[in-house]
């Protein structure tokens, strides 16, 4: 994050984005992937994986660096926070992809290098840094992303799969379905729960020739 304001292309964004909404087990993406870590999560896995495939979609140039930023479980690392809290206690790290390594590494690669680097960021020294940032600089300065969220290069990953959803009562029984709003999005990726414990909804929205492509990619 920085207070200098950067240059987004959302303004540039074309008004026709798609969703593709897939499932997958962790078994099956450890399978695809041969993947023998067992310390790899699959926010690692699918974090490497799209941003292979999206970025080999979208045709970026060997030289490219693309940034990703990726949600991560900030509540252990926060003072006073009692483990019943229900708030969100959210991070970002942000992570720099150069294209020629997409190209070249692996999923199983990229998803190792994701692991180690992430945890660089999610220490508490490292947190709290961040928060005394936020304090300094919040009330005379917008203080941005370190990524473009949408319309870019970029790509956003949310992980909400660890929260119960459907086993929270909105006033008329557990939730049987859950479907995002239409998100005027590119490169935007939600990762959700679903009824199987075992298993995630991947909700991805991308420009709609580059959302087809990655669907054949997926089917």
């Amino acid at each position: 994050m920085n207070i200098i304001e950067p240059s987004y292309s959302l303004s540039n964004l074309i008004s026709t984005t798609n969703t593709i909404v897939k499932r997958f087990t962790k078994e099956y993406l450890f399978n695809k992937f041969e993947i023998t870590n067992k310390n790899l999560s699959m926010n690692d896995i699918l974090t490497g994986w799209l941003t292979k495939i999206i970025s080999q979609i979208r045709n970026l140039p060997s030289e490219t660096i693309i940034k990703v930023g990726m949600a991560m479980n900030g509540r252990t690392l926060l003072p006073y926070i009692n483990e019943n809290y229900f708030g969100n206690c959210s991070f970002y790290v942000c992570l720099s992809f150069l294209m020629f390594n997409l190209n070249n590494l692996t999923v199983n690669e990229l998803a190792q290098w994701i692991n180690i680097e992430k945890r660089k960021f999610m220490t508490y020294e490292y947190i709290q840094s961040a928060l005394s940032f936020i304090d300094k600089h919040h009330q005379s300065s917008i203080i941005h992303l370190g990524w473009e969220p949408s319309g870019g290069i970029d790509l956003s990953f949310t992980n909400w799969s660890k929260f119960p959803l459907y086993k929270c009562d909105f006033g008329q029984g557990q939730a049987k379905a859950f479907r995002i709003p239409l998100i005027i999005s590119d490169g935007l990726i939600f990762i959700l729960p679903t009824l199987n414990n075992d298993e995630i909804e991947l909700h991805i929205t991308l420009k709609s020739q580059h959302a087809q492509l990655l669907l054949n990619e997926l089917s």
